[in-house]
């Protein structure tokens, strides 16, 4: 995967590798619905597909230009995998039964001992792997686990002590790898507030798009809402080969394209279109920045089948920005304006359209009063346009 990122130029950031590569299991794991990358708990590299562990992966990674982010879950843990074990007082269970094989615990960060294996663990797998991105998971409720272990009438301290340990943790990783990047993702999306916020990106901001027949106008409404409050998050526009449709759907500060077995099911055929594949990522990072400006909702964001979605990212400081567009699969409009944002009205805007290579020159003014006009001839169909001020 690897030399064909490196040998079509595919201008991606960072090769991920995610749930599945530790423990001790034989079965193949080649994504979320197979395999038993389910059994935490072991953050051994599994030998019996790593037998050199992953450091050769990131080598490689490096050599093309990359940086490599590899997934862990380290606060949950299957009863049975060896630290459990040999240190069951550093997990907190769910009721006072006794656990099974394979019950979920949950590794107790407001307990010194329990914060200092996690870091040295996760730290020593850092090093040892050549990893750049950290990402952590947590498929998980912890309330009753809190619940549980908090004395009697001391009801949250648990938590407490817990978040805290969380946040201590994640700043002693920084501290001791500068430049690391610390990927929350908890089920997609479930973990967002200002502390993680501020160590932390969202890389996988739902777990709605854990499933390949996802409807790509649900991403513009998450992409509508949550950009708002929370710019730096991406997700995975699940797209067939040429479908820029719905890899436009996903658009956001980052993106999540794969190419495999998982999503691009055929990206080995020899007709795979890799020319649009580099086209939509060199799209994409050209429309990165225009998320950390303003964003302005042209609709009001919806999945009926028989609307449009259209936002504005508008940039103050250069006044440049882009439009997306998108019609619906039964919609029966060919045709809307609307009105933008942010403008100068004395100033004139050129808005090139990124898949026909036309123009249009308007007044800030035209823009901001009678609106900008789109045509989108044909149903599930985007349109994309950069535009800057005279």
């Amino acid at each position: 995967m690897i030399e064909k990122i490196k040998q079509h130029k595919l201008p991606y950031d960072y090769y991920w590798v995610d749930a599945g590569w530790y423990g001790t299991a034989t079965e193949p794991c080649p994504d979320v619905f197979k395999g038993k990358w389910w059994i935490v708990g072991d953050w051994r590299v599994n030998r019996n597909y790593h037998p050199d562990g992953l450091k050769p992966i990131s080598d490689a990674a490096h050599r093309a230009g990359l940086k490599f982010l590899l997934w862990f879950e380290p606060e949950r843990a299957k009863h049975g995998t060896p630290v459990t074990l040999e240190h069951p007082e550093w997990f907190l269970r769910k009721d006072a039964a006794s656990p099974k094989e394979n019950d979920d615990l949950l590794l107790n960060l407001g307990n010194r001992g329990a914060w200092q294996y996690c870091v040295e663990m996760v730290s020593a797998l850092i090093t040892a792997n050549g990893i750049d991105g950290y990402r952590e998971d947590f498929n998980f409720d912890p309330a009753p686990y809190w619940h549980h272990a908090d004395e009697k009438e001391r009801t949250g301290l648990t938590e407490m002590r817990f978040v805290e340990g969380l946040y201590a943790f994640w700043d002693e990783l920084r501290r001791r790898h500068p430049g690391l990047l610390i990927d929350n993702c908890a089920s997609g999306g479930r973990r967002l507030e200002l502390e993680t916020l501020s160590r932390s990106l969202a890389l996988w901001r739902t777990d709605y798009n854990c499933f390949p027949a996802i409807n790509p106008d649900a991403s513009q409404v998450h992409t509508a809402g949550l950009a708002q409050w929370i710019p730096a998050n991406s997700t995975s526009p699940f797209a067939n080969p040429g479908d820029t449709y719905q890899v436009r759907s996903a658009y956001s500060a980052g993106i999540v394209f794969s190419i495999g077995e998982f999503n691009l099911r055929d990206f080995q055929h020899p007709d795979y279109p890799w020319d649009w594949h580099r086209r939509m990522l060199e799209e994409a990072a050209r429309l990165r920045p225009y998320f950390y400006a303003d964003i302005y909702l042209l609709t009001p964001g919806s999945t009926d089948p028989e609307v449009w979605n259209a936002c504005q990212l508008h940039r103050p400081a250069d006044n440049t920005g882009a439009i997306l567009a998108f019609r619906h699969s039964e919609s029966p409009q060919t045709a809307a304006s609307y009105r933008l944002q942010g403008l100068r009205p004395d100033h004139n805007h050129t808005f090139t359209d990124v898949d026909s290579g036309t123009t249009c020159r308007l007044t800030g003014r035209q823009l901001l009063q009678t609106g900008l006009p789109l045509t989108i001839a044909t149903p599930r169909t985007s349109r994309l346009l950069f535009y800057q001020a005279d």
